[in-house]
């Protein structure tokens, strides 16, 4: 099995990453009793964090791994979705696993998946080569994202050491519930007696109901502003300046990036740092800080004109790109935005957060069968928007717009991150043509 026959093969098992499925049934039974046959891996990796939330777990939890390695550490990261290759998601010290590497453990789990009835999913799989990749490189701490919720998610198979809890607010309110109350119980799934939880800094409302699972099951919260805090020093295009003040240091630090909304997770991935390094260095927070990398993440692709990336797939996130947009981009006399969002996100409040911002916007589809059609996005956009237009394709809106945008416009691309992902390889091949 070669890695693209080995994509075919995790294409056939249920993939709720981007199918629509009527009855969801989230119960991790099924996939711990596959774990048991092939030796329980989870039980063997050692000193692991999961990280959790609706907003900034991906950020939080790279942001942990980079600080981790720059302490000398062996960093087992896993994250979820991929901006262009299922590999991006499995890595060890920034590199991520082969093509071959991928192939070879799919191949050698092949014959377990086919007997096991029910079959596993998609995600599971995926998290199963993630396991046996992270023990065969000998990892020593792996920092693991949840996929959705926390509760009932694969990575939850696992017995952390750590548990982080990133902003939570609504999304995915189909599979976890409709209330805040709901999600955030779900999201507290990750908590475990006598361990480590650090919490970001929530709503209050939120903050209460993590309180009182934290209590229940006997963590130890470790809680932003009680424990931990960071204040914003200097925000601007170059990047951001904070202070932290947390359970062990008091220091101030740099970060390549735009939005304040990442000092939060900055702060919860120092905190919990601060919880797995035993004589934590402040020189080597700052390196491993001041050097990050966050793909999509109100990324500015270029420069003239301005070309954001981003995946902005729900409320809480495109309220987060809408300050960060009027704080720097508001001078900009032409701003585009190319959106396209996947079914049962919450469209209207997204659009709606995003759309006063911009003077012309291009809804668009992702090559997924989940993705909302152009046709209903449009009509919403409308609804909306006085200047609304159609593209065929995420590559289509990239070209077009690039095409007719002059030096000193904006163009943002965002509403999910498979849309960032095909805005991306049309960027690429663009670029490439060039040059």
């Amino acid at each position: 099995m070669n890695y693209p026959q080995a994509i075919d093969f995790l294409s056939t098992l249920i993939d709720y990453e981007r199918w629509v499925y009527r009855n969801y049934s989230f119960k991790l039974d099924n996939y711990f009793e596959f774990l048991s046959k092939i030796g329980n891996p989870q039980k063997q990796l050692k000193r692991v964090t999961l990280v959790a939330g609706t907003k900034g777990k991906g950020s939080t939890a790279i942001m942990l791994a980079k600080i981790l390695q720059d302490h000398g550490e062996r960093v087992g990261l896993y994250t979820s979705p991929h901006l262009l290759d299922y590999r991006e998601r499995i890595g060890v010290n920034d590199q991520k696993i082969s093509a071959s590497r991928f192939a070879t453990l799919l191949n050698d789990l092949k014959p377990a998946i086919l007997t096991h009835e029910p079959r596993i999913t998609f995600f599971e799989a995926l998290t199963t080569i993630t396991f046996l990749y992270f023990l065969d490189q000998e990892t020593t701490v792996n920092v693991l994202e949840i996929g959705v919720g926390g509760r009932l998610d694969a990575t939850n198979v696992t017995e952390p050491e750590i548990s982080v809890i990133t902003r939570i607010g609504y999304d995915h309110t189909r599979m976890l519930g409709k209330t805040l109350k709901r999600i955030a119980q779900e999201k507290c799934g990750v908590l475990r007696p006598g361990r480590p939880a650090i919490i970001a800094a929530q709503r209050p409302r939120v903050r209460s109901v993590i309180k009182e699972a934290v209590q229940e099951r006997g963590a130890k919260g470790i809680w932003w502003q009680d424990d931990f805090n960071a204040q914003t020093i200097e925000d601007n295009l170059n990047g951001l300046k904070m202070r932290y003040q947390g359970l062990t240091m008091d220091a101030e630090f740099t970060l390549p990036l735009i939005g304040t909304h990442q000092i939060e997770n900055a702060a919860a991935a120092i905190a919990a740092a601060e919880m797995l390094i035993h004589e934590i260095k402040e020189k080597k927070v700052h390196k491993a800080l001041a050097n990050l990398k966050l793909p999509a993440r109100i990324e500015i692709i270029q420069d003239r004109p301005a070309v954001i990336l981003d995946m902005s797939h729900n409320p809480e996130s495109a309220t987060t790109l809408r300050k960060t947009l009027n704080k720097h981009f508001a001078s900009y006399p032409r701003r585009i935005l190319l959106i396209g969002i996947t079914r049962h996100k919450q469209k209207r409040r997204i659009i709606e957060t995003l759309a006063p911002f911009f003077s012309e916007i291009y809804v668009t589809q992702a090559k997924l069968p989940r993705a909302e059609s152009t046709q209903n996005l449009l009509k919403l956009c409308r609804k909306m928007h006085r200047n609304c237009r159609c593209m065929d394709s995420v590559a289509d809106g990239v070209e077009d717009i690039l095409d007719s945008l002059d030096a000193d416009g904006l163009f943002v691309i965002s509403g999910s991150i498979y849309v960032a992902g095909e805005a991306l390889e049309t960027l690429k091949a663009r670029e490439r043509a060039n040059v």
